[in-house]
């Protein structure tokens, strides 16, 4: 490989100040999105808005993001008798008890038909290391719930991140046009080197991005003053610190063909665009309108059951009985005792599962059946 040399100071003075171009431009329209010239009167609700199931309840006030939503669609599906959830420190246990029916909304209908197919299987196992099929649910009812909320409610606003992702990517090129290479036989197959290492670094640091936060969640739990649950370490928390071997590795390379000015532009670039593309996720009018009643609603729920709900629902134990509105507790973060928990482990394997589609080695689950506390359902409730 002929030695590649970096680009003259001025190009990086250029390339900075395109990156300061890119993330005004993020900034304004992150602000627009947000923004909203009502003012909606907080009228306390009773009950939660129609149509709205907690999983879609969860996804609107969580902006976009679906692993509580999954959690609250789970705890619904018990409330109402379709399933039962047993837990065994950290195995969980579902039993079907019901066939699917019309009553269910399509993000509910569509978790209970994937988690239990064919119809002939009536219990599925989980835990930290065997999801598999906790996954394929998820991202089915990811699709489902998108397809429900989006665009009526909630907004990607796609189309503002793909310009800023293209002025970044014109950013880079700048740089990469200055070095030396095209002065060389054979440039293209310098570039793609080049890339190969930007791809491996880049992506391995957006994978880290994505299972920090169920780790650090862990850790913020052990915070004095924290009145949630304790969440203990595990293995899976070993994955972010894994991630900075391929980081270190690629952008290393890369800063021996090109600088280290040039990987610190890189890597402020790849951080910027995954910061606002989670960032532009911003409610319609429509949705704004349902989030304003959804909060309301959350009033209720927060001087009605909050405390009688954290004091009954123990950590590590399964309630002996899901109300009615347990899935809109856990949807809108007002539980936090036995649901908060529930919804902590989904949200920390779901999470590791998205930075990287690694099938991890199943584990047989051992016999516990006279040891599992069961999950009763109190159909008056």
């Amino acid at each position: 490989m002929p030695d590649v040399s970096d680009a003259p100071a001025y190009v990086y003075q250029l390339a900075w100040s395109g990156v300061a171009g890119v993330c005004a431009f993020y900034a304004v329209m992150t602000v627009v999105v947000h923004w909203s010239g009502r003012r909606n009167v907080g009228v306390t609700r009773y009950e939660p808005p129609q149509e709205i199931s907690p999983g879609v309840a969860a996804y609107l006030m969580e902006a976009g993001r679906c692993e509580r939503g999954f959690a609250a669609a789970l705890i619904s599906l018990a409330a109402k008798g379709y399933i039962e959830i047993q837990q065994k420190k950290d195995w969980f246990v579902l039993e079907r008890l019901r066939e699917p029916d019309g009553s269910l909304p399509l993000d509910e209908f569509i978790i209970l038909t994937t988690l239990f197919f064919p119809a002939s299987i009536h219990t599925y196992k989980f835990n930290g290391r065997d999801y598999d099929w906790l996954c394929k649910a998820y991202k089915e009812f990811c699709g489902t719930v998108e397809g429900i909320a989006d665009p009526r409610l909630i907004s990607a606003h796609s189309i503002a991140w793909w310009c800023g992702l293209a002025l970044s990517w014109a950013v880079i090129a700048i740089v990469v046009a200055s070095l030396p290479i095209f002065d060389i036989a054979s440039p293209l197959a310098s570039i793609a080197y080049l890339g190969l290492w930007i791809l491996i670094g880049g992506s391995s640091l957006v994978a880290a991005l994505r299972v920090w936060p169920a780790t650090l969640r862990k850790l913020s739990s052990f915070l004095p003053g924290n009145k949630r649950p304790r969440r203990p370490l595990d293995l899976n928390d070993a994955v972010p610190l894994i991630l900075i071997a391929p980081i270190f590795l690629g952008f290393s390379f890369l800063t021996y063909l090109t600088s280290l000015k040039f990987v610190l532009l890189a890597v402020a670039l790849i951080v910027m665009n995954f910061v606002f593309r989670h960032l532009l996720e911003a409610p319609t009018d429509a949705g704004r309108k349902v989030i304003a009643e959804l909060e309301n609603f959350k009033e209720f729920l927060s001087r009605a059951d909050t405390d009688r709900l954290n004091r009954e629902n123990q950590p590590g134990e399964t309630p002996a009985i899901l109300e009615k509105y347990s899935a809109y507790a856990v949807a809108l973060d007002v539980e936090h005792a036995w649901g908060e928990e529930f919804t902590a482990n989904l949200l920390e394997l779901l999470l590791f599962d998205q930075a990287y589609s690694v099938k991890t080695p199943k584990i047989s689950l051992p016999d516990m059946d006279d040891d599992i506390i069961k999950l009763n359902i109190d159909p008056r409730k």
